[in-house]
């Protein structure tokens, strides 16, 4: 009769908060981190992961920091959960998620939990977002360079982060990764493998208007059509990209343009 209400129990909550679909193995070594934050106590959850941390029988396991980060995505999401007032969650999410992702050597453990470590991401482009929006392009960078090490792969995240850089004057370092994106995107441009990432999607059609109007104001204006036509390629309904394609083009010699 108990495992029935369990088994009750358990389903509704995955309702609430899917979790059913975790990496973490009912009945392994952190069985109780999982108990723990499925019944939405992510103070105790917090706590004994990171005595885990501090255990070399446990230090280089990725489970721990896994909880952690979405421990302190829950101190900034909902801070009355917690009796300890942390000074930047957010921050220590992302720490935790990065150290998470080092230790997850094979990647499993991350792809099978990518949905609920996703919410870190959405939540920290939020803030990143704000930043760049408000033309503070110093904390943006900061911002999306802590994005970034978590999600390395993420190509609009890498495109993203070096617009923020090169807007905030590390030019060098922003245009590496900006090249190192464009590399990808013109891939999946010609092999139509391009996919509209709903996180990212608003933030991706800033990056390519803004970098730009930043090469058009610095006297490359063929890198800048080069570098919209491509963004209208990948993002042909953006009214913001049309409009920065035609007012580029108007600038360029009629044979130039498509």
């Amino acid at each position: 009769m108990m495992k029935h209400i369990f088994m009750v129990m358990f389903v509704t909550m995955s309702v609430l908060d899917p979790i059913q679909g975790w990496g973490q193995v009912k009945g392994g070594e952190f069985d109780k981190l999982f108990d723990w934050y499925a019944m939405e106590d992510y103070e105790r959850c917090a706590f004994k992961a990171e005595s885990y941390t501090r255990k070399d029988k446990y230090r280089q396991a990725p489970e721990p920091y896994m909880y952690l980060a979405l421990c302190m995505y829950q101190a900034h999401v909902n801070p009355d959960m917690f009796s300890e007032e942390y000074k930047d969650p957010m921050k220590d999410a992302l720490k935790y998620a990065y150290k998470f992702r080092k230790k997850d050597k094979t990647g499993e453990l991350y792809a099978q939990n990518k949905m609920q470590l996703d919410k870190i991401r959405e939540e920290a482009l939020d803030r990143a977002k704000f930043y760049f929006n408000d033309e503070d392009y110093y904390k943006a960078s900061s911002e999306f360079k802590r994005i970034l090490k978590v999600m390395p792969d993420d190509v609009n995240i890498v495109f993203i982060t070096g617009v923020a850089m090169v807007n905030s004057r590390n030019v060098t370092e922003g245009t590496r990764l900006i090249d190192q994106a464009l590399d990808t995107l013109r891939f999946q441009d010609t092999t139509n493998t391009f996919e509209k990432d709903d996180v990212t999607h608003e933030m991706l059609v800033k990056a390519f208007v803004s970098y730009s109007n930043h090469l058009n104001t610095s006297g490359d204006l063929n890198r800048a059509l080069e570098v919209i036509t491509l963004g209208r390629r990948l993002l042909p309904k953006e009214a913001a990209i049309r409009s920065q394609y035609t007012k580029l083009y108007a600038k360029a010699p009629e044979d130039e343009e498509e």
